[in-house]
């Protein structure tokens, strides 16, 4: 199993910290999107998955504010761990699309799956990265 989970962090000193899964196959993306993000604090990746059944258990596993998900995955696709997320989580983390697959036909059925941003990784990798900064923490469950 692929999916790496952590602690999640405490609060920083310039805010609350949003946790983050970063569902990506590429090790070389991973660590890219890792260490464009690392030097704020603000966002922390505090799981990993290469594959939609391992962020599938990490999403049963963990609350997390922010899911960055790529479409092309070792196994399954990001459409599956972005259906999951639709049916089945009621208070659902923000969800950025960061693919190599940027066609509009993949965006609109991302959109219908409730994705928030949706980005060419290879042609706005700066955007997203911008645009991940800017994420702030969910509020908590509300108990029923």
């Amino acid at each position: 199993m692929s999916t790496e989970l952590t602690s999640p962090p405490s609060e920083t000193g310039t805010g609350q910290v949003v946790t983050a899964l970063l569902v990506e196959d590429s090790v070389l993306i991973r660590e890219a999107l890792v260490e464009a993000l690392s030097a704020s604090g603000h966002v922390v990746f505090t799981a990993f998955a290469a594959t939609a059944n391992d962020a599938i258990a990490a999403l049963k596993q963990q609350r997390f504010d922010l899911a960055v998900i790529d479409l092309e995955l070792l196994e399954g696709t990001g459409f599956d761990v972005l259906s999951y997320i639709k049916n089945n989580e009621l208070n659902p983390p923000v969800r950025v699309v960061l693919t190599n697959h940027a066609f509009s036909l993949y965006e609109r059925r991302a959109r219908m799956l409730g994705v928030e941003h949706f980005f060419d990784k290879s042609m706005h990798f700066s955007e997203a990265v911008q645009t991940i900064e800017n994420v702030h923490p969910r509020q908590p469950d509300l108990p029923a």
